[in-house]
């Protein structure tokens, strides 16, 4: 795994360990925010951006990096991809993630630009000549710390930790290319997106839910500080695991089974492996039709802006898509199922 990947997807990675190398690429990094700033996951999620404008922006490494008119961006991890898409002009940005690239729904939003494959590459990276590189670090501060004494002006955007941290990362990212205002427009239209996807489920028909996957006979979880929560709430399910787990736990059987999801949220292609796991085909979840919902993981996944997508994709597979503004339920039933969603 490179070290792109590595920036993205830290967390999981070291819970898969050498178990999952081959599997499938972890999702969040597990970086917590230096000490003196608060963590973003621990505050409540609001579009509002600092008011201040201020010459310099300190990023969660603590570096203050000076505003400027940055011509030549290089991004070095997928939410930085997704941001400087929505934020940036484009013949700013001379690099996106090759992972980004490859694997991202939107990748074809890339073409045309150099790949960022490793960090570790000190000397492809230099090639780029780049003014600017934004990461999200993983937890090593000498890999920064080696871009940084080559010269290159590096920009750490800190955990990927759900929409807690989204929001802020898009209005860093917009001010560090010169156009608050679009960080705040972008930030307002995640934040209110999320909340509009399953606006019309009312508590009590809130089924409960559980993100889960497995790799070499081991179960992982995202749950309470991870986008797989916020993707699982914003879609209108109850995360059976936040009350006694957080971040990407690995779960035993036991585990599972006491917790009994209605619903289990996973990759495409899960189902089978964790239904066929012994003492897992007694799961609820794994009897009822449409008790396993799958989605591509570079999907259900992504930390980034994509968790709007996932999360209405989810709503659609438990509980039908939307009705139409002003259309009327018959008999308050719900609406019939997105017949294009994956379902088992």
């Amino acid at each position: 795994m490179n070290a792109v990947a590595w920036l993205n997807y830290g967390a999981l990675a070291g819970a898969l360990a050498l178990s999952a190398a081959a599997a499938a690429l972890p999702r969040s990094s597990d970086q917590r925010a230096p000490a003196g700033r608060q963590d973003a996951a621990a505050r409540p999620v609001e579009a509002a951006a600092p008011e201040a404008s201020p010459a310099a922006l300190e990023d969660h490494a603590g570096a203050l990096v000076p505003l400027r008119d940055f011509r030549r961006i290089a991004s070095a991890s997928t939410v930085a991809d997704e941001l400087l898409v929505e934020l940036c002009e484009p013949d700013r940005v001379v690099a996106f993630t090759g992972y980004g690239a490859r694997r991202s729904p939107r990748g074809y939003r890339y073409a045309g630009k150099a790949r960022v494959e490793d960090t570790a590459d000190v000397e492809a990276l230099l090639a780029l000549q780049p003014d600017l590189v934004i990461l999200n670090g993983y937890g090593d501060p000498r890999r920064i710390a080696r871009l940084r004494e080559a010269g290159l002006t590096v920009y750490d955007l800190g955990p990927m930790r759900g929409l807690a941290t989204l929001v802020s990362n898009a209005h860093e990212v917009a001010a560090l290319v010169g156009h608050p205002e679009r960080g705040r427009r972008l930030a307002a239209a995640l934040v209110q997106g999320m909340a509009a996807v399953a606006a019309d489920i009312q508590p009590p028909q809130r089924r409960r839910g559980m993100y889960l996957s497995g790799y070499g006979g081991r179960l992982f979880g995202g749950t309470a500080g991870t986008s797989y929560n916020d993707v699982l709430t914003s879609a209108g399910l109850i995360d059976a695991a936040a009350a006694a787990h957080r971040d990407w736990p690995e779960y035993t059987a036991e585990q599972v089974l006491t917790l009994d999801p209605d619903v289990l949220v996973t990759n495409t292609g899960m189902r089978k492996i964790l239904c066929a796991q012994a003492g897992l085909e007694r799961l609820r979840a794994c009897s009822a039709p449409g008790g396993v919902v799958e989605l591509d993981d570079a999907l259900l996944g992504d930390p980034g802006p994509a968790m709007l997508e996932a999360a209405q994709t989810v709503r659609s597979a438990v509980y039908g898509a939307p009705a139409a503004p002003g259309a009327a339920r018959a008999g308050g039933g719900s609406p019939a199922r997105n017949p294009g969603t994956k379902e088992n």
